[in-house]
């Protein structure tokens, strides 16, 4: 009683409260919490194979700050619908989202330092920018678009080349597969010394994350070998048939009789990030304090996936753990995080001080309030796959079933079209929380 007889006798703490609990009730109800709720329905239909439905869940969180963070989703969704026409034009709309939220607001960051993280626009981490690229170029390779994937290649070295010039990979990882994947299109139009350059800076990517020589992808291993025999890269090629224990790869020609099928595998449903939160009290003045971080949490136990057309077999291989990449991310992000809680605790500590001065009792309730609305922030494009991988068949020409049998069950993707000479590009994403 006594704090609020206090506040009612001055007109400026009583606005000052007034304020803080309208923020806190904002928050706790608002987008975030919206954002959170919509994405576990999301995660339930796509884990029932329902596209259909989690893309109508996924309007609800249209428009916003976190307008990015939504086409990213949607992109994703409507690629597992096979609408790749329709993701290529969400994809289109996140980019100038994303570039323009490398520079954060000074509104977004002074309310992000007093209060809580999420009052900021979701800002993409570079593998998740990286990622955008290889799934618009994959997109358009379905599409037959092998020019316009070029670009999304193209993109993704000035990308890396921009953040980290004089660096052979990125510090916190995540460029190996879409240096990888840049490499496919550069071979898929022909333009064989750009695709080993590409294969060539993925290889070192794959080492500065720690992989050894004999975990580098299978495919990988013999494109480097292919490559640099075809090119008469002949120092370069002994040391890779020795690094790969590898001594026989299908020969690049210029006139194949046969083509080629390159199945790229999404395995399960990618991490999600959940709170780990404190709220200690100061015995000293009764002010509250708030320690609120992100944790990583991988949903999805890693499986392979078969396939098959025309009597041909192979098993895929991991080209890329998302869970991996988020993790580093997070580890990199950690110390900037925490200072950003000492920061907003400061501020507050300064704040609460200064309502105490108008009306004893009122900082703690400003505190208090101020400690719950400080949440971490959990968002991200979390309707990618746990972890991707990549097998290659060759095959003459013709029109074939490819059966794909996985976790989540068989399925055959009908009328796939190989010819002679040619690269074609399939994808299934089969979300699972097992």
């Amino acid at each position: 009683m006594a704090v609020s007889s206090h506040a009612a006798r001055s007109p400026g703490a009583a606005r000052r409260l007034r304020s803080w609990v309208a923020c806190a009730s904002l928050l706790l109800g608002g987008c975030t919490l919206s954002y959170t709720d919509t994405m576990q329905r999301v995660d339930r239909d796509l884990v029932a194979q329902q596209p259909q439905a989690a893309l109508k869940q996924l309007e609800s969180i249209s428009g916003g700050k976190d307008q990015a963070l939504y086409l990213l989703n949607k992109a994703m969704v409507q690629r597992m619908m096979g609408d790749y026409d329709a993701s290529v034009q969400s994809f289109e709309q996140a980019k100038p989202l994303i570039q323009y939220l490398e520079a954060t607001s000074v509104t977004e960051n002074a309310a992000a330092l007093t209060l809580t993280e999420n009052l900021r626009a979701y800002n993409p981490p570079l593998y998740e920018r990286l990622l955008a690229h290889v799934y618009q170029g994959l997109n358009y390779l379905q599409l037959g678009q092998a020019d316009s994937a070029r670009v999304e290649a193209a993109q993704i070295d000035d990308l890396l080349k921009r953040l980290y010039p004089n660096a052979d990979a990125a510090p916190n990882g995540g460029d190996a597969f879409p240096r990888y994947f840049s490499g496919l299109v550069y071979e898929n139009m022909g333009q064989f010394s750009d695709a080993m350059i590409s294969y060539r800076q993925a290889y070192k990517s794959y080492k500065a994350q720690g992989a050894s020589d004999a975990s580098i992808p299978r495919d990988l291993q013999e494109s480097l070998c292919r490559f640099a025999d075809f090119l008469g890269l002949t120092d370069e090629l002994n040391d890779y048939k020795q690094r790969f224990s590898l001594d026989h790869w299908t020969p690049v020609s210029l006139q194949d009789p046969d083509g080629q099928l390159v199945f790229i595998y999404g395995d399960g449903m990618g991490p999600v990030k959940y709170a780990q939160s404190a709220v200690l009290p100061d015995p000293v003045n009764g002010h509250f304090y708030s320690v609120t971080l992100p944790v990583i949490r991988r949903r999805t136990r890693e499986t392979y996936a078969e396939i098959s057309a025309g009597g041909e077999e192979a098993t895929t291989s991991q080209v890329a753990s998302i869970a991996d990449d988020a993790e580093e991310q997070y580890k990199a992000d950690r110390p900037k995080l925490l200072a950003a809680e000492f920061a907003r605790n400061v501020t507050r500590a300064v704040a609460a001080n200064q309502a105490d001065k108008s009306a004893p009792g009122l900082g703690s309730v400003l505190s208090l309030v101020a400690s719950a609305v400080d949440t971490a922030d959990i968002r991200n494009w979390s309707t990618l796959p746990d972890n991707i991988q990549v097998a290659r068949l060759r095959l003459p020409p013709g029109t074939y079933d490819l059966t794909v049998r996985a976790r989540g069950g068989t399925r055959v993707l009908k009328d796939v079209s190989i010819r002679a000479g040619e690269i074609t590009f399939s994808s299934l994403q089969m979300g699972s929380l097992q």
